[in-house]
């Protein structure tokens, strides 16, 4: 069975760890990494491991943290395993849960992700249709429901629409939006704006 691999904010956001937390995960080589195309990309069954440091209240040396973190990629729910004498460490239901969520996510996005420049201008698409993964979400995010969507996109495997919404949600488009004032109910770009004062400078110049 092929390895599940998550981007960095992917891992964050399905561990509800900070970018920081992830960050320093992969520099003390806690979790399984590959490197794909330039970029880092994190082993999903190490999703619980990352969940559980994240909320440890005490440190541990970096020699245990890989020895736990190898134990949590395979153990079961409610096994337990020790540290010295006087810790002992359990792979509570929540830090299964987790894995299991990203090991599903990962498998959705290997089924689902498209990036073709070719298609769409390079927007991701949802594999084999032209429909923007982000378009979708947006959708679902706006309060259109799932059955509208399923008669509207007859053609889409039904999974595709809770991968649509992970996947947006930890692969914000990026770049700064344009900065934006409200007059009234009216809201002006401040591209616009910029260019309405210096017309009106030009004006009063001539004047």
């Amino acid at each position: 069975m092929p390895i599940g691999l998550l981007t960095r904010n992917e891992a964050a956001q399905l561990s509800g760890a900070s970018p920081a937390a992830i960050n320093k995960a992969i520099e003390q080589r806690v979790v399984a990494i590959r490197s794909v195309q330039r970029a880092t990309l994190i082993d999903a069954r190490d999703v619980g491991a990352i969940m559980f440091f994240a909320g440890l209240q005490f440190g541990l040396p970096v020699k245990e943290k890989r020895r736990v973190s190898r134990w949590l990629r395979t153990a079961e729910a409610g096994a337990e395993t020790s540290l010295g004498e006087a810790l002992v460490v359990r792979k509570t239901p929540v830090l299964d849960g987790a894995t299991k969520a990203a090991l599903r996510y990962a498998e959705l996005k290997d089924r689902f992700l498209e990036v073709n420049p070719e298609r769409q201008g390079g927007e991701p698409v949802i594999r084999g249709t032209r429909i923007p993964i982000r378009g979708l979400a947006k959708q679902i995010e706006a309060g259109e429901s799932i059955e509208v969507l399923r008669r509207e996109y007859d053609y889409l495997d039904e999974d595709a629409f809770e991968f649509a919404v992970q996947w947006a949600k930890a692969n914000p488009r990026r770049g700064r939006p344009t900065a934006r004032r409200t007059v009234g109910s009216a809201v002006e770009p401040a591209g616009r704006r910029a260019a309405i004062e210096r017309r009106r400078r030009e004006m009063s110049a001539k004047a």
